[in-house]
C-alpha cells in the first residue's frame, strides 16, 4: 500500500470517528445545543482537527444523512434482487424503510432536518454531491422495479417510471417526518401502511 492510500484510509477513519461522535452528541443534546467543542471532546480530537474534516455542524449532520442513505441503498438492493413480482417489491421497499425508521433513530433525526442543514452549508460541500448520488441510485432502483413491473404485468403499463420514482421516494421520506410527530390519538404506523397501500393500488395492473 502506497503512502497516498494510507493517508486516504487514515482520513476516512478519522472522519468516521467524528461522524459517530456527532451522532451521539446530536442525539443527547440536540442539534441546536450541541457545539463543535462537544463533538471534539466525544471524538477525542482537538477542535482544530474537526475543522480539518468538517466545516460546520451542518456538514456533519449532512454526513450522518449520507451514512443513513448508504444503509438504505444496501437494504433496498436486497429487495430488488428478490424473486417476486414488482408490485410486491414496492411493498417490501416500504416495509424495509419502516424498519429502517425504527432501527436507526440517529439517521432519522438527521433526515428530518435535512433541508435545514443543506441550506446551512454556506459553501459547496462534497457531501451534498454524494447525497445526491445516493438519492439518484434509490430512484433508479425504483424506476427499474416499475419497468420490470410492466413486463411481469403487476404494474400498469401506463405508469410513468421516472415520475413515480420521485413520488414514492418522496412519500417514504416525507411520511417519516410525520411519524416523528405522532400523537397519542393517532397510530402513525397505520397511516404509513395505509398510504403505501393506496400507492400500490393506484399503480397495480388490473384485469377487466
Amino acid at each position: 500500500m502506497g503512502s497516498t492510500e494510507r493517508k486516504e484510509r487514515e482520513r476516512l477513519y478519522r472522519q468516521n470517528i467524528i461522524i459517530t461522535a456527532a451522532e451521539k452528541v446530536f442525539m443527547s443534546k440536540g442539534f441546536e445545543n450541541a457545539t463543535m467543542d462537544d463533538i471534539a471532546e466525544e471524538a477525542e480530537f482537538s477542535k482544530g482537527a474537526l475543522y480539518t474534516y468538517f466545516q460546520s455542524k451542518n456538514e456533519l449532520c449532512l454526513s450522518i444523512v449520507l451514512r443513513g442513505l448508504k444503509v438504505i441503498v444496501s437494504e433496498f438492493q436486497h429487495v430488488t434482487s428478490e424473486n417476486t413480482s414488482s408490485i410486491i417489491k414496492i411493498e417490501h421497499l416500504a416495509s424495509t424503510f419502516l424498519k429502517f425508521y425504527t432501527k436507526y433513530p440517529n439517521y432519522i433525526f438527521a433526515f428530518s432536518n435535512y433541508k435545514q442543514h443543506r441550506a446551512g452549508c454556506k459553501f459547496e460541500s462534497p457531501v451534498l454531491t454524494y447525497i445526491d448520488a445516493e438519492n439518484l441510485q434509490i430512484r433508479e432502483m425504483i424506476v427499474q422495479i416499475i419497468k420490470d413491473g410492466k413486463q411481469d404485468k403487476s404494474i400498469r403499463s401506463d405508469a410513468d417510471s421516472d415520475k413515480l420514482s420521485y413520488v414514492l421516494w418522496g412519500e417514504l421520506s416525507g411520511i417519516i417526518r410525520y411519524l416523528l410527530q405522532e400523537t397519542e390519538n393517532v397510530n402513525s404506523i397505520d397511516h404509513y401502511n395505509y398510504t403505501i397501500r393506496l400507492f400500490c393500488e393506484a399503480i397495480k395492473f388490473k384485469t377487466n
